[in-house]
């Protein structure tokens, strides 16, 4: 199993815009700078994001994207999956129950192992989700604006 570039580039978009927290819109011009990702494909990217519900997109001027939906419930696995469809650590788990099923998978000494690391592989990438990572550490420029400056009253 590899993780695709497009993947790749969809969760550290999706990691860029999660570090605002929402108060800001995040240009794909901003995005693509901060990210080392080419802006063209980016473009097509963060569309695809928007049209499967991870980000909301504004036009215009100052427009751009942030997320349509809390960081908690946006996992790893979530956004791999949709960017390149079900991850599958072998083919024979892939096509389990298909009618391309392996021909051996009822006599194959391998099949409850590639069963058993498809689950330790989901597990894992369905257990990050975009509100576990250390912004504060990666993205300090985000958190120090993201926080709401306390009212001064003379």
């Amino acid at each position: 199993m590899q993780i695709s570039r497009k993947s790749d580039y969809a969760l550290r978009a999706m990691i860029y815009v999660a570090a605002w927290e929402n108060d800001k819109i995040c240009s794909i011009n901003e995005i693509s700078e901060a990210e080392k990702v080419p802006r063209e494909y980016l473009a097509k990217i963060l569309k695809e994001l928007a049209l499967q519900g991870f980000l909301q997109s504004f036009k215009g001027i100052n427009g751009g994207y942030r997320l349509a939906m809390p960081r908690e419930k946006i996992s790893f696995l979530t956004i791999i999956e949709a960017m390149q469809g079900k991850v599958a650590v072998n083919d024979c788990v892939r096509k389990a129950g298909s009618a391309e099923a392996c021909s051996r998978m009822g006599g194959c000494a391998m099949h409850s192992f590639w069963n058993a690391e498809q689950e330790r592989v989901t597990k894992s990438l369905s257990s990050v989700n975009l509100a576990s990572l250390d912004y504060e550490t990666y993205y300090p420029e985000a958190r120090k604006k993201a926080k709401k400056q306390p009212v001064r009253v003379l």
